[in-house]
């Protein structure tokens, strides 16, 4: 055990500065750029940027200090304040590692441990030797009395997804191929967009002047159709660039079960680490989004407590990118406590006006904002078909289904959502029924389970009133 108080690898410093530049370096930029200021204030200001944060840095590298004693880790930090934080390792929820560029140049990486009922993640080593890591790591385990994850046996066959077949190994690994097309259908092209436009926003300010005058010239000039290249192209690269942003998040991906502990490993430059014991888990999510269902894939995610991934809006991905067919032996091999079948009941067929109702009401209220504008009051038919589509497309995502002692919930809008929660797990189970539903006998079911740090809950709007009453029969 750890007697004395341990700092982190002084490697924080830089990696502190490093994250600090990185939020000002387009303002930064600006500033330095001919014809802002005066030459006196650029060099002030870009001294206090650079200064400022080195000192920031060192102050919080040298009041960071950590201690794992039988019971409890203990956290000192802070710049200006010091905070004082205990941790009982009972309470500890999950133990992951990141190793982003800079850590895998000094050969650190940083743990994060988050806690059982915490508001936040309770505890963040940013820069830890990787043999101090797997030390702290083999304390918290051992005080939990929870089997250590061991390297898998070499001689264990490892297997790709590109097979047609999953088989009952403990193994998996994502090939490259597969993240490509992941990445082309994950449907991100929003953010591609957002950043480049951010860019674009700037763009005055980062060239210059004659330069921008001449594009501006030359835009005006442009046809419908050449913009409308424009625009594709713009699209084509905001894909090239989600795509190439998925394949390096994903790369390397390699899921492993012991029996207790799934053990998820992924990303090339910066490498993530996370161990979950399936005790944690409760309920698997499989989201199908709009371009995967064409061509019958899926990504599959647990909801555990604790196991926050801000990217994954707070859900831990156990699949990438999955064929839908080889999901149920997939569950087999890797969470086989927990039942799943693709035998979905869909509400009845005069819950479809229900599905209807709101979304023709959106668009009509969406054409009549539009209507004045010319040329389209002659496409208000068709937006009006867009909102019966939508709703259409929603009463065939909706259903539910029981096996054994697991509900299955499935909705979605654009995408697909299928929740799937063990019985035990479900924090709350409600029915609904609006006065509407009541004279058509429907209901509206929702469950919450307890994940991340405020729960979360699936629902599904008017199923048979019949199937709802035996749901809430089938929980109480």
């Amino acid at each position: 055990m750890m007697c004395e108080p341990k700092r982190q690898h002084p490697s924080y410093i830089l990696i502190v500065f490093l994250e600090q530049i990185k939020n000002v370096f387009i303002s930064l930029l600006i500033l330095l750029l001919p014809g802002h200021k005066s030459q006196m204030f650029q060099y002030i200001f870009t001294a206090l940027v650079i200064i400022l944060p080195v000192v920031a840095a060192l102050i919080k590298w040298y009041r960071f200090t950590y201690i794992v004693t039988d019971d409890e880790i203990r956290i000192k930090s802070g710049l200006f304040v010091i905070e004082n934080t205990f941790i009982k390792k009972e309470r500890i929820q999950s133990v992951s590692i990141t190793e982003g560029i800079i850590q895998q140049i000094f050969r650190v990486v940083s743990v994060k441990i988050e806690v059982a009922g915490g508001k936040k993640t309770e505890c963040i080593i940013n820069a830890i030797l990787k043999e101090d890591a797997k030390k702290l790591l083999k304390q918290l385990h051992l005080s939990k009395k929870i089997p250590i994850d061991k390297d898998i046996d070499t001689k264990e066959k490892k297997f790709e997804v590109d097979s047609d077949n999953i088989t009952s190994n403990a193994v998996l690994s994502v090939s490259i191929k597969r993240l490509i097309l992941a990445g082309i259908t994950s449907f991100e092209v929003g953010i591609g967009a957002a950043i480049f436009a951010s860019i674009f926003s700037n763009i005055e300010d980062l060239i210059p002047a004659g330069v921008f005058r001449s594009i501006y010239i030359q835009l005006q000039s442009f046809s419908f159709l050449m913009f409308f290249l424009l625009f594709i192209s713009c699209l084509v690269f905001a894909l090239c660039f989600t795509t190439l942003r998925y394949v390096l998040k994903f790369a390397n991906f390699k899921l492993s079960f012991s029996g207790t502990h799934l053990k998820i490993s992924r990303g090339l430059f910066e490498k993530n680490e996370f161990s979950l014991s399936t005790k944690r888990i409760h309920g698997i999510v499989i989201q199908e989004g709009f371009f995967r269902q064409l061509i019958g894939f899926a990504s599959v995610y647990v909801e555990a407590v604790g196991a926050s991934d801000t990217q994954e809006n707070k859900r831990h991905v156990i699949h990438p990118f999955i064929k839908k067919k080889d999901i149920p032996m997939f569950l087999q091999t890797f969470i086989p406590m927990i039942d799943y079948t693709e035998a979905i009941h869909s509400p009845p067929s005069r819950a479809r006006k229900g599905y209807y109702g709101w979304t023709v009401i959106i668009f009509f209220l969406i054409s009549l904002l539009l209507v004045s504008i010319p040329f389209i009051h002659t496409w208000i038919f068709s937006i009006l078909l867009v909102g019966l589509f939508i709703g259409e497309i929603r009463y065939r995502y909706a259903g539910f289904s029981l096996i054994g002692r697991t509900l299955i919930l499935r909705s979605g809008f654009i995408s697909k959502t299928t929740a799937i929660i063990p019985k035990d797990r479900i924090q709350v189970l409600t029915q609904q029924q609006s006065i509407l539903q009541k004279n058509s006998k429907l209901k509206t079911i929702s469950a919450t389970i307890l994940s991340s740090q405020f729960g979360r809950t699936y629902k599904v709007r008017s199923l048979d009133e019949l199937d709802v009453n035996n749901i809430m029969n089938w929980f109480s």
